[in-house]
């Protein structure tokens, strides 16, 4: 009878050494019943937990069981095979439709025994309930190390592990210390700051991912396709950044047929969350923000049909223009947007596109931006209420920095005793006794000195540098440069248009009075028709005498 033997050892609770044990246990047994086994049929998973499936040796002793290869396969043990009574039991059943016998040494059960069976499913139970035991011991452990104060594996973009307390040997003989540690990555830090920066003033995240990849920015792992949505994504929403850890937020559950997991949330009572406040990255305020147009975004993607979220337009929450996304049409209360034209474009109503409105008239874009922006200097962006909005904030700044001598006396005093522990480290190196706990602690005091240096110099230059209010030629220099200015950057810049303005309905109104007007075929005046936006701020006249009219109308003058 030719014999396939597989052996498997998880990390978890055994060594390699196991493999050899187990092959030994098997060849023995087919030696002393007279049966035979191949090198080649011999397949070893190494520190594969039996609770995963798709185990590479795994797949192929079934692929060559189905190929009819041997008769048999041995194990030293069910647990061997799969910790899951499930998964175990549909093998041995697969196993038993292919016609092959399942030895397990150690079980002393053989399939093709009709008492075996019982034996089966006890072993399968036993195996079920050691996996649970272990997972509720290795789950003990992790809450203990987190209780301590420990990192428990996390690896996010923005903190490095580092080791903390006296390196020891475990019971394994390996060196270990007492537990890792979480501290902020200066480097990683800054391209989250970054990244939420952007993603507030408007950018897309498909634009972020782009700008990162071109400046070549490297990843936590150094992935060769660099960045991607869903990692900016997930940076943009993890609440870790401000110093919020919640452990045991999620878990795996495994689907018992495919025996594909996934991620779901455990119930909030199971949860244990610890705020950090030397990990804080990002503060409340900016992290509020970030969420706020999380909240503009959502439905700008495809939703799904069942979904409960309503299907908006990706151009609210991304205008690629100053108004995109502002403009509605007075007559059916539909969008205006961009329907073509030369140049920058004409704006107009889409449901007149689409033959649904009789609002034919089209409008230039540079021109509703400039009558729009000119009325927002006009009313609101004006000299004297800059002026004001710069004094009070001189104000403002020079009242906090009214502290800036006193802090800077207390940052120099707590630097000089940082410097003194450091002189105090060598020294005690210098004589000989150097340990990696001494070393460990000098990084640390190093790392406090070098934080305070900064601290220092930041403090020094707010001292030199007090903010002045501008004079009055800036002021009026920047104003009449608003409108290049608020296109340097649209989406930001359209985003707080949107915030002043509110939705702009734009009104078509005609002037009898007007001198511009063409002759229909009967010989009557039609008077070109204008627009008429209402906004906030108040009504204003878009379109005027001076100017041409729409590219739909064809005009002459008498």
């Amino acid at each position: 009878m030719k014999v396939a033997i597989y052996a498997r050892y998880s990390s978890e609770n055994q060594s390699e050494k196991s493999i050899d044990d187990q092959i030994r246990v098997c060849k023995k047994y087919i030696k002393e019943n007279k049966m035979t086994v191949e090198e080649r049929h011999i397949y070893i998973d190494e520190a594969i937990s039996g609770s995963i499936v798709n185990r590479p040796a795994l797949q192929a002793l079934e692929k060559a069981a189905e190929n009819k290869e041997f008769d048999a396969v041995a194990v030293d043990d069910l647990s061997r095979l799969s910790r899951s009574n499930h998964q175990m039991l549909t093998l041995v059943m697969k196993f038993n439709y292919l016609q092959i016998k399942l030895i397990s040494v150690s079980d002393g059960i053989i399939t093709d025994d009709e008492n075996s069976k019982l034996g089966i499913h006890i072993r399968g139970f036993i195996n079920e309930l050691y996996l649970d035991d272990l997972k509720k011991k290795t789950m003990r452990g992790l809450e203990g190390q987190k209780l301590r104060g420990f990192s428990t594996g996390e690896n996010v973009y923005g903190y490095s592990s580092h080791p903390f307390g006296e390196l020891k040997l475990n019971k394994k003989g390996n060196p270990k210390y007492e537990g890792m540690v979480h501290k902020i990555n200066p480097d990683e830090a800054d391209i989250v700051k970054r990244i939420f920066k952007e993603f507030i003033e408007g950018k897309s995240i498909n634009r972020i991912v782009r700008d990162l990849n071109s400046d070549k920015t490297p990843t936590k792992k150094g992935y060769i396709g660099g960045w991607n949505i869903s990692t900016v994504s997930r940076i943009l929403k993890n609440e870790k950044y401000m110093g919020l850890w919640v452990w045991r937020k999620w878990k795996n559950v495994r689907d018992p047929m495919t025996g594909k997991v996934k991620k779901v949330p455990r119930a909030e009572k199971e949860q244990m969350p610890v705020f950090k406040e030397d990990l804080v990255i990002i503060d409340k305020e900016t992290w509020e923000k970030a969420q706020k147009r999380w909240q503009e975004l959502e439905g700008a993607w495809p939703v799904r049909k069942k979904s409960n979220i309503k299907q908006k337009s990706y151009v609210k929450a991304s205008p690629t223009h100053l108004l995109a996304g502002l403009l509605k049409c007075n007559s059916c209360g539909g969008a205006v947007v961009l329907v073509g034209g030369k140049g920058s474009g004409y704006y107009g109503c889409y449901n007149a596109k689409r033959k649904t409105c009789d609002n034919t008239l089209l409008v230039p874009r540079n021109r509703v931006e400039q009558t729009i922006i000119s009325e927002l200097k006009g009313k609101i962006l004006t000299h004297q209420n800059l002026e004001c909005v710069y004094k009070k904030l001189e104000k403002l700044v020079s009242k906090g920095l009214n502290k800036t001598p006193e802090l800077i006396k207390k940052k120099k005093s707590q630097h000089d005793k940082v410097f003194l522990e450091i002189q105090n480290y060598l020294n005690y190196i210098k004589v000989g006794n150097f340990s990696s706990a001494v070393s460990e602690a000098l990084k640390e005091a190093e790392s406090k000195s070098k934080t305070l240096k900064d601290e220092l110099k930041s403090l020094e230059y707010q001292k030199d540098n007090t903010f002045k209010s501008p004079p009055k030629e800036w002021i009026n220099h920047r104003l009449d440069r608003l409108h290049e200015t608020l296109s340097k950057n649209t989406t930001s810049s359209a985003l707080a248009l949107k915030e002043i303005l509110g939705t702009i309905k734009l009104e078509p109104v005609t002037d009898k009075n007007s001198d511009f007007y063409y002759i229909v075929s009967n010989g009557e005046k039609k008077f070109k028709p204008s627009y008429v936006a209402h906004t906030k701020i108040q009504t204003l006249a878009l379109l005027d005498e001076k100017h041409k009219g729409s590219n739909w109308l064809q005009w002459r003058r008498r």
